[in-house]
């Protein structure tokens, strides 16, 4: 990715960069402090992965989807920089990646915010020396790939902290808390987390405030509940100040419509009422963990109902372990895609989670499954569709044809 960063004349020079990674959350927390930025004049890129219809979705200039016009002459010329001799082999997220730094360049976007693919360290993101480092959380997912410990895993990620970078990190576990301030005090990089040097506070709206080393409360911000997870505000919120105190004039107001405006689809979406349905991309356990809490402060007079399918390199015996005591029956369906896993599966990992065999129905595919659990449900019944971006990519589109919305 160096290569042909250099070799297409290194578009990325002259921006700020904010890298976002972390197991859950760093799509949200990207969203959130792209949409201040814009909102506050400031004209923002914001890179993501992956889409759920559209790849454009991926590449977003001041709120607005990349015109496939410049995403085509973009892969155009990563592609023939590429083909030279010698011959550089890209991946695809390689490729993705540099046509999205041209596409912002020729945009000429102020500030570049980009969540991590996969890791941190090897990401092909992590060619760029972000300003300030992200890290949601921390938790097991990819764990072929990142190891199979929190402390491997965190230190896969903290990876994106470069050299003299300011740091923002969420509540993470004892041991990974010791990898990231290990990389810090490695990279002389100053750290601010989650608990110890800001905090959010949410009950009728959410309060953020920092504190000095004191411990004493130094600034403090009110904001509207947001749509997106909670967890996720207060990280963006201080990583907004840190851009602030890097002289960016982000407003007040316009970080205040951005918590109130500011949602993704396929996180909590809210597609349809009578019954209500939500799509969740939930795909790991700290996610699935997340969801039960989420939806257990629903008031729901009827019962949850359950639509997923999953790809074969999750966790899917200890996801549905989690899901199996919140939900009252589950509409399971095979992915037929390269990494989608069989319904079988799934069905035999509910009924080892003691789960009723009559609570349980299995289809052949996402469409089946949505459709059947649609038609069987009340109007006083809750439908969560969760496991993958495929299996709610599948389901919006169906949604689409039943009752016109979802995407």
């Amino acid at each position: 990715t160096r290569t042909l960063l250099a070799a297409l004349g290194n578009p990325h020079k002259q921006l700020k960069f904010v890298h976002v990674a972390g197991t859950n959350g760093k799509g949200s927390t990207a969203a959130l402090i792209a949409a201040s930025l814009r909102f506050s004049g400031i004209k923002c890129g914001l890179y993501t992965s992956p889409h759920l219809h559209r790849f454009n979705e991926r590449v977003c200039i001041d709120g607005e989807e990349v015109a496939d016009e410049d995403l085509c002459q973009a892969f155009s010329l990563v592609y023939d920089a590429a083909h030279q001799d010698p011959l550089v082999k890209l991946t695809y997220f390689e490729y993705t990646t540099l046509a999205a730094l041209l596409c912002f360049a020729k945009a000429k976007v102020q500030v570049l915010v980009l969540e991590i693919g996969l890791g941190g360290r090897l990401d092909a993101v992590n060619v760029l020396d972000a300003d300030i480092a992200v890290i949601t959380s921390i938790g097991f997912d990819h764990t072929r790939i990142l190891g199979n410990t929190l402390e491997k895993i965190a230190g896969e990620k903290a990876g994106i902290i470069k050299a003299e970078a300011q740091v923002v990190c969420g509540i993470l576990p004892k041991e990974a808390m010791h990898s990231v301030m290990s990389r810090c005090n490695n990279m002389q990089a100053k750290l601010y987390a989650q608990g110890r040097d800001f905090v959010t506070a949410t009950w009728q709206n959410v309060t953020f405030a920092e504190k000095d080393p004191s411990g004493d409360d130094c600034v403090s911000w009110t904001f509207p509940l947001p749509k997106i997870p909670y967890e996720c505000v207060g990280i963006a919120l201080k990583a907004l100040r840190l851009l602030q105190d890097r002289g960016l004039n982000i407003t007040y107001d316009a970080v205040s419509l951005a918590v109130a405006k500011t949602e993704l689809k396929g996180r909590m979406q809210k597609v349809h009422t009578s019954p209500d349905i939500y799509f969740d991309v939930a795909h790991n356990l700290p996610a699935a963990e997340h969801l039960v809490k989420t939806l257990s402060s629903h008031i729901v007079e009827g019962r949850h109902l359950c639509v997923i399918g999953m790809l074969a390199d999750k966790d899917i015996e200890g996801v549905l372990h989690t899901l199996a005591g919140f939900f009252d029956a589950f509409y399971v369906a095979s992915l037929h895609t390269g990494r989608g896993e069989n319904k079988d599966r799934l069905v035999a990992a509910l009924l080892a989670s003691k789960c009723p065999k009559s609570a349980v129905k299995s289809y052949e595919n996402v469409k089946d499954a949505f459709k059947a659990c649609f038609d069987e449900a009340s109007p006083d019944d809750e439908i969560t569709v969760c496991g993958s971006f495929v299996t709610v990519t599948e389901a919006s589109d169906c949604a689409l044809e039943i009752f016109g919305q979802g995407k």
